[in-house]
């Protein structure tokens, strides 16, 4: 698992996600996803290049959007494989974390 810090604008951070996103991955870079969640800016997490999505995961993303959510910020979930997509759907996520497949849209719900 793999993660890329890509841009830190005014309102985001983007980062890439890649990799398989079960019990090993998440540790690989849970520290990491949780050090980011705490600088006080809104994220739009790629997960294009991620082929695998575990229960530990989904928590992962969950926990940050839990966390920016009580900071009045927001995480977006950007261009999921449409297995992660599903998975994502079938635990309900996205009625709490916004998915989206553009960036510009992605972009439109954290300024909003």
């Amino acid at each position: 698992m793999e993660l890329k810090k890509i841009d830190t604008g005014e309102e985001f951070t983007l980062i890439a996600l890649s990799g398989i996103l079960d019990i090993s991955g998440v540790q690989e870079v849970e520290m990491e996803f949780s050090e980011m969640t705490a600088t006080g800016q809104s994220m739009i997490v790629n997960l294009s290049e991620v082929t695998f999505l575990a229960s530990l995961g989904m928590r992962m993303l969950l926990s940050a959007a839990k966390k920016l959510n009580a900071s009045g910020k927001k995480l977006v979930l950007l261009s999921p494989q449409s297995l992660v997509k599903l998975a994502l759907e079938t635990a309900g996520l996205e009625s709490i974390i916004p998915i989206v497949s553009d960036l510009n849209e992605a972009v439109k719900l954290i300024e909003q």
